[in-house]
């Protein structure tokens, strides 16, 4: 029986269990595996190709067994890893709300654990591709996010899209390559903290949807592939000398047993950006100009390991004298993503170098794609302004509304990024939880950059007379 549009709001609002897989074992498999491709590669006369050296499990005490999300904040995690990725004329409904699609796909079952629902696990062929590596992207940030805050639980951790940056420094025949080519982790986390130097996690995510095998009990075969190209993505760019960047490789299994399961490993370090002093040079309320000429060939040096003697392979490398702009390019790039996210392309502009695609929120966009700052929704005492889109589910009309904490906003759109930090971590220990929205009539996710994600059912519009 199909579910009416209220039963699948309140199931987007439902607290379920996505179980989170991290062990020695699966660390083992997946060095066996990569051992495996090596062999291959040098029985072909191939190059064994770079991976992180050392994976390991994930501590307990940074994801327990199972962490507690509703569907909605995976889709909010899509809607706001998706919203820079993609630039061009096709932005606004094909990017912005792009997570709408699955808002039939995800419940939880009656073990409380996240599932994909039937309408989801029957999906055509064709769809399913995309399904798996779009959701692969809400599970594995909402599980990298966790993670990165249990390791700096005093600081808000904001996403970049990697390819979005690497444009600003490296050349286009280069940053613009697909990942099989020119590998770079999917992602950059930052956890920042006014007052104390931004600490930065790559990310690489991946998903499908083999299911469980009656011989193994478990997806694993897939799953495992996943998290060996995780770390030969995430091996790509280093920030500082060699191996000293965190990463987290993530491969989400969405038929999982017992519902959705992400397996995650991490390669351990810590990447330090430079110390920025609001009002003094090399803050982000800066403009910055693309860093043209950092190479990509022979630019990251492997020191001498395991008998072999040091060498220098081709990888996007930020160099010492680059962490200053990197750190700026960062906060800014940030900025430009919570600004297109609530609507305000030409806002964004002031935050993007002309290579990350400034030009792109500068002409007309077609219609049914663009997206404008002007809805407001209030939450308790705060007002959330930002961009609205209204979609059908069955014979009801839905309300998506993404923005942003409108005091906050107001900072965005002067420029003020360094005094936007400063005011989010002074609010982000009073902002709501989805669980504390009030009277709000719907699934909604609040993120502590400010951000906010609602959906609401409108009223019946009547039909006039002729």
């Amino acid at each position: 029986m199909a579910r009416t549009a209220r039963q699948i709001l309140n199931a987007l609002s439902r607290s379920t269990s996505v179980h989170i897989h991290s062990t020695t074992e699966l660390a083992a498999h997946v060095d066996s595996a990569a051992a495996a491709i090596d062999k291959k590669r040098r029985e072909k006369g191939q190059e064994p190709a770079r991976r992180k050296p050392e994976l390991r499990p994930v501590a307990r005490a940074e994801h327990g067994r199972a962490i507690e999300l509703t569907p909605w904040q995976v889709l909010h995690s899509v809607a706001r890893g998706y919203v820079l990725a993609g630039q061009g004329m096709g932005r606004g409904l094909a990017e912005h709300w792009l997570s709408l699609k699955f808002c039939e796909a995800l419940y939880g079952n009656r073990a409380g654990s996240m599932d994909l629902t039937d309408k989801g696990r029957t999906s055509e062929r064709w769809y399913k591709g995309m399904q798996a590596r779009e959701l692969a992207v809400g599970f594995g940030l909402a599980v990298a996010e966790h993670i990165v805050q249990q390791r700096y639980p005093d600081h808000i951790v904001s996403v970049v899209d990697t390819s979005t940056v690497l444009r600003a420094g490296w050349p286009l025949s280069v940053s613009q390559r697909n990942k099989s080519s020119r590998p770079r982790p999917d992602y950059l986390i930052e956890a920042w903290k006014p007052g104390e130097q931004s600490k930065v996690t790559f990310v690489a995510c991946r998903g499908n949807h083999q299911k469980p095998s009656k011989r193994a009990g478990r997806t694993r075969s897939t799953t495992i592939q996943q998290l060996v190209k995780g770390a030969e993505l995430t091996e790509g760019m280093q920030i500082g000398p060699w191996n000293t960047t965190p990463c987290l490789m993530l491969s989400t299994e969405l038929m999982g047993q017992g519902g959705i399961v992400v397996n995650v490993l991490h390669s351990p370090g810590e990447a330090l950006l430079p110390l920025r002093t609001p009002d003094a040079a090399g803050n982000a309320d800066e403009e910055i100009k693309d860093k043209s000429g950092i190479p990509y060939p022979n630019a990251i040096r492997i020191p001498a390991r395991d008998g072999r003697r040091a060498r220098t392979v081709d990888g996007f490398q930020v160099g010492e004298y680059d962490l200053a702009w990197f750190g700026q390019l960062l906060a800014r790039t940030a900025a430009a993503g919570l600004t297109a996210f609530s609507g305000g392309g030409k806002h964004a502009v002031r935050y993007l170098t002309d290579r990350q695609g400034r030009e792109h929120y500068n002409v007309p966009a077609f219609a049914a794609t663009s997206s404008i700052d002007d809805a407001d929704i209030e939450v308790g005492d705060t007002k959330f302004v930002g961009t609205d889109n209204v979609f059908r589910m069955g014979a009801a009309r839905i309300e998506a509304f993404s923005g942003a904490d409108s005091g906050l906003y107001e900072l965005i759109k002067g420029g003020r990024v360094e005094e936007y930090r400063q005011a989010a971590y002074e609010l982000h220990y009073k902002r709501p939880n989805s669980h504390e929205a009030g009277k709000w009539n719907g699934p909604i996710s609040f993120h502590a950059d400010g951000t906010v994600m609602a959906l609401s059912i409108l009223p019946i519009r009547r039909r006039r007379p002729l």
